[in-house]
């Protein structure tokens, strides 16, 4: 049955929607779910500093020249699907032996920020040597990123 049309000559189609029927729940809890997770991760908190007062601090430029592996960041569940991205901005803390044991987000993209601590917390980096001795250090690191139907691809930038 053809539907009458704002323009002469034309019809319109009736629009189904997909918000009705058995799908109805379904898309009612992925979208309760989002809005969840947009909220908790949002939400205000006091953030630790990771630095401690025997760490030295360094510069983003040589936090990434002590990097010595990184890790993929894992896509969180319907991150790949909104084709998001931006930057990330991270704080952390490296021990002597170049394993991560701090990391605080400075700045980024909710969804993606419990990711991006992930995988930094299983990065490695190269021992900082102060006059010869192994030193604990702290610093920035920024990510920019974007997620896509497969991965989130990721560079290191400069950090602010």
């Amino acid at each position: 049955m053809e539907r009458p049309s704002l323009f002469p000559g034309t019809f319109s189609i009736p629009l189904v929607s997909s918000w009705s029927g058995a799908n109805m729940p379904l898309r009612f809890a992925l979208v309760f779910a989002f809005a969840a997770t947009l909220l908790v991760a949002t939400e205000k908190k006091s953030v630790p500093n990771c630095c401690t007062s025997r760490a030295a601090r360094v510069s983003p430029k040589q936090v990434d020249a002590l990097l010595e592996k990184t890790e993929p960041i894992l896509v969180p569940c319907c991150g790949h699907k909104l084709h998001i991205e931006g930057t990330i901005v991270l704080a952390m803390a490296v021990d002597a032996n170049g394993e991560v044991t701090c990391v605080n987000i400075v700045s980024g993209h909710p969804l993606l920020i419990g990711s991006a601590i992930d995988s930094v917390r299983r990065w490695k980096f190269r021992s900082y040597l102060v006059n010869g001795m192994k030193k604990s250090f702290c610093g920035k690191v920024a990510l920019r990123y974007e997620a896509t139907d497969y991965a989130v691809k990721y560079e290191i930038i400069q950090a602010p």
